[in-house]
């Protein structure tokens, strides 16, 4: 279990896909794993990378602006850090509930944005910006949620906020009682990518500092903060 503040039990289990190769998957104990994973990352990579050229467009940018910087996704995390998780929340039991503990804990994701395809079972929600009120997040089938991650946001001085985000455990009896399964695409820059705003023509002016960090140093440190207690 995952713990952001080294207190809280997160209730989920994750299992991380950075690179495609049949040694890096479980092809032995999946027979045919890595052809499905590879089909499913080509349909995350070519949406990934409309979105990443609807966001240049939106910002006055080249086209490829945002794809010139995203070259490695899901090839290499020597070169890009973009993951696809499978998650799954195990049922909670009554005495457990009501307890500390949650299935994933209030946070924002280090990456550019990420694409979530979900089931039924609920308990995903968002905090808006300007906003201290946590929103439910419901179903639509056949849809994926869309959320900016830290590094759009730093990228583009704020205009694109980070969406905080968590999974609660469900009130309803029977709903708790089932498993929950979500499946998430991180999309990262490549490492090397320098994160610049000014890069952009952007006027909310947010940014403090005058140095740009490449993508890799800004999710470490992100990381690091989100552990802290890891490296306390």
């Amino acid at each position: 279990m995952e713990r952001f503040d080294g207190r809280t039990p997160e209730l989920r289990h994750a299992y991380n896909i950075c690179k495609l190769q049949d040694q890096f998957l479980t092809e032995q104990q999946l027979p045919g794993f890595s052809r499905h994973i590879n089909s499913l990352v080509d349909d995350f990579n070519e949406l990934g990378r409309l979105i990443l050229k609807a966001l240049a467009i939106s910002l006055a940018a080249p086209p490829s602006f945002f794809t010139d910087k995203h070259s490695y996704m899901l090839s290499d995390d020597r070169f890009n850090l973009t993951t696809l998780r499978m998650l799954y929340y195990p049922p909670v039991e009554d005495q457990d509930h009501g307890r500390s503990s949650i299935r994933c804990g209030a946070h924002a994701d280090y990456c550019t944005f990420t694409l979530l395809a979900q089931d039924s079972e609920g308990g995903l929600e968002v905090k808006l910006r300007g906003s201290d009120k946590w929103e439910r997040v419901g179903h639509l089938p056949g849809a994926l949620f869309i959320n900016s991650g830290e590094t759009l946001a730093i990228w583009t001085d704020q205009l694109y906020h980070a969406l905080q985000h968590r999974v609660v455990v469900p009130d309803q009896v029977d709903v708790r009682h089932r498993g929950r399964h979500s499946i998430a695409y991180f999309c990262h820059p490549d490492n090397s990518a320098l994160i610049d705003p000014k890069e952009l023509d952007i006027t909310t002016k947010q940014t403090t500092s005058d140095v740009a960090q490449n993508a890799y140093d800004i999710t470490m440190a992100l990381a690091k903060g989100a552990f802290a207690h890891h490296y306390s």
